[in-house]
């Protein structure tokens, strides 16, 4: 049997996790303890699922028709007089393009839930991943505990990002999800990544447990105070007894 390829790296069971998200998010996680897992396709970045840029398709495509070639004609059991110049030509192109099908078609079945791996807490992800840094959160969580909180499900893997240059290279022809622009490097993503076919809308969520996902809470270092009042009265109904901190980034420096 042959090894399984793994597109990904894998988390350190103790790595730190963040999602960065506003209060209306952070009340539907924690009321519905659903985890919402988004379409490649919702995305706003067009390079999800990509293999490539559009003026190296040539290039792609030249490597993988002579890749089915050479596999069209050491198909066991093919009759020899079959195999027609014209005949590996044509299902070299048929291939070809259904594999260019399946990439679109995978935009539409796999779903991610992306977290920042961070020691730290990021002054950019606040500003990104929230409609009003002002009214935002975060929740921390590790490797293990996003695992364990999703029920150790075999159908969501959890990985790293990689990061590489599409003008010089491209994503493999299978787990292109896991393969980004070197321009989101910053972003050190993992993602939580699993498959739905024929799924009803760009989202789906995943039963998860609150108590064993969240860490910590983390209230935004532009908030006001009376914002942290908030979120320790929503967390309070909900039963969620979970650490809540003030951003450190809010502490108050001196010159001298």
């Amino acid at each position: 049997m042959s090894e399984e390829i793994i597109w990904y790296e894998e988390v350190s069971p103790t790595a730190k996790l963040w999602r960065y998200m506003d209060l209306a998010k952070f009340i539907s996680l924690i009321g519905k303890k659903k985890l919402y897992f988004a379409s490649l396709e919702s995305f706003e970045d067009i390079f999800e699922g990509a293999k490539g840029t559009v003026n190296r398709k040539g290039i792609w495509d030249g490597f993988y028709s002579d890749f089915f070639k050479k596999a069209i004609q050491t198909v066991p059991g093919m009759n020899r007089e079959d195999l027609t110049d014209e005949y590996i030509e044509k299902n070299s192109m048929r291939l070809l393009s259904e594999w260019g099908a399946m990439g679109e078609l995978e935009r539409k079945n796999v779903f991610v839930s992306c977290w920042h791996c961070n020691q730290y807490e990021s002054d950019a992800m606040w500003k990104l991943y929230s409609a009003n840094v002002k009214n935002a959160l975060a929740i921390q969580t590790t490797g293990r505990q996003l695992f364990e909180a999703l029920g150790k499900d075999p159908s969501v893997e959890i990985g790293k990002v990689r990061y590489i240059d599409y003008t010089k290279q491209f994503a493999p022809i299978n787990g292109a999800y896991w393969y980004k622009r070197k321009s989101f490097e910053y972003e050190q993503e993992v993602r939580a990544v699993t498959h739905v076919r024929k799924a009803a809308c760009c989202g789906i969520e995943k039963d998860v447990d609150i108590e064993k996902l969240i860490t910590g809470i983390y209230i935004s270092p532009y908030a006001p105070k009376w914002f942290e009042d908030v979120v320790r009265d929503i967390t309070e109904k909900y039963g969620l007894n979970k650490p809540i901190f003030y951003s450190e980034m809010a502490a108050k420096p001196f010159y001298g």
